[in-house]
């Protein structure tokens, strides 16, 4: 190595450390937030945001099953009140893919914040969730704006529910 060489990497290593004792680095470590939303579900007309798109019980919840293909836009708050702060939306689409149909539906799906979020940017999601478990855990697929580059899970548990809808509570743990 020559003396050139071996001066602009000592110039190279002296600039990092006083970068490091000033606060600084020429290496950014990843933000990781934990979020926890609400996603609202309306299953009634005519404020429904989940619809039975193709398959069995197009016009009734209660016989979906095998190879029923559901699409959704819900809603995406702050609580799991109805007047709690809309944050943005969860739109998505998954099969139900299991014989029995009670394994839940194979989703994927993107959340969408907007306005009265302090985020701007999606995250997007895959994976198996409203089956028998009480919580499922889905796969961080990636994500825009805010969240670029995003990696992680969810978690997703069911709050309420009644016949005029749902609400899952989503537990994110990301890092971008």
């Amino acid at each position: 190595m020559s003396n050139q060489q071996v001066g602009a990497v000592a110039l190279v290593a002296l600039a990092s450390w006083a970068l490091a004792k000033l606060g600084y680095s020429l290496v950014s470590a990843p933000k990781e937030s934990n979020l926890t939303l609400y996603v609202h579900e309306m299953r009634a007309p005519p404020d429904s945001t989940v619809l039975a798109a193709a398959g069995t019980g197009q016009n009734d919840f209660t016989k979906i099953g095998f190879g029923s293909f559901l699409v959704f836009d819900n809603e995406i708050r702050d609580g799991p009140e109805r007047t709690s702060p809309l944050l943005g939306r969860q739109r998505g689409y998954g099969p139900i893919s299991d014989l029995q149909g009670k394994q839940g539906i194979q989703l994927t799906s993107t959340l969408v914040f907007g306005r009265g979020s302090s985020y701007n940017g999606t995250v997007s999601f895959q994976g198996n969730v409203g089956g028998p478990e009480p919580t499922t855990e889905l796969a961080v697929l990636g994500g825009t704006g805010d969240f670029r580059g995003a990696k992680g899970y969810a978690i997703v548990e069911t709050v309420k529910t009644s016949p005029l809808g749902v609400v899952f509570r989503w537990t994110l743990y990301l890092s971008y």
